[in-house]
């Protein structure tokens, strides 16, 4: 069985944190990581991350980037078709395995096993059914750095865009949030930490409008 792996890499928290286990546990090896964006915007979607910035965090993390540009709004079978190009040179190279940072939504992990069950590729889980309280801590005391760069503006307060992912902004959620923001209450940036070579630095921008309805972003972008 390889024991090469790729990771689903959003430049958010949970990846960071599944990239972290998987180093500990030396599960297995993590050869790439891959970035899906949008090839109009070139930003991650929701994220409002620019693909120069996912660079800049695979530079210092010292792991190779499969950038996979998509047309804006894609059609899952372009989706599919598109990433499946994608996974085939890995997969020559002896990448046998898929990481993602998902932790409890049963219907996204079914989504993902059938995506990749095409290439015979093994779907790994490493923060799947772990404590979402304690993962956050874990992010923090861990050392890890990361900005609020998307929110559901009916689940978190909107001054909650561009601050610090830290006890600040998790003492303000109500009850009803997932600390991790696993039902999509937020989306972070992470910008330094303890397996990173180098601080990531960026600026935010606001971003005047939305495409998503409820859902805010800024717009992070490397230093000009």
């Amino acid at each position: 069985m390889r024991n090469r792996s790729v990771l689903f890499w959003s430049g958010g928290k949970d990846c960071l944190m599944a990239l972290d286990q998987v180093l500990d546990s030396q599960t297995s090896s993590v050869a790439y990581l891959l970035t899906t964006y949008d090839e109009m915007t070139n930003r991650v979607p929701f994220h409002g991350i620019h693909i120069e910035l996912i660079k800049a965090q695979a530079s210092s993390l010292r792991i190779p980037l499969v950038a996979v540009p998509l047309p804006h709004k894609p059609s899952n079978i372009e989706y599919q078709t598109i990433l499946h190009r994608h996974l085939d040179p890995l997969i020559q190279q002896g990448v046998g395995s898929v990481i993602f940072g998902d932790i409890f939504l049963d219907d996204l992990r079914t989504y993902r096993e059938s995506l990749i069950q095409e290439k015979q590729m093994n779907a790994l889980f490493p923060l799947w059914g772990k404590s979402t309280n304690i993962l956050s801590s874990q992010f923090i005391s861990k050392g890890y750095k990361a900005v609020i760069c998307g929110i559901d503006t009916e689940a978190v307060i909107k001054n909650s865009l561009g601050q610090d992912f830290g006890e600040d902004f998790l003492n303000q959620l109500s009850d009803h949030v997932d600390p991790c923001g696993e039902n999509g209450e937020f989306h972070t940036f992470i910008y330094d930490g303890p397996l990173f070579e180098k601080k990531i630095d960026y600026v935010a921008r606001p971003k005047t409008n939305s495409l998503y309805g409820k859902y805010k972003s800024i717009e992070l972008d490397t230093p000009t």
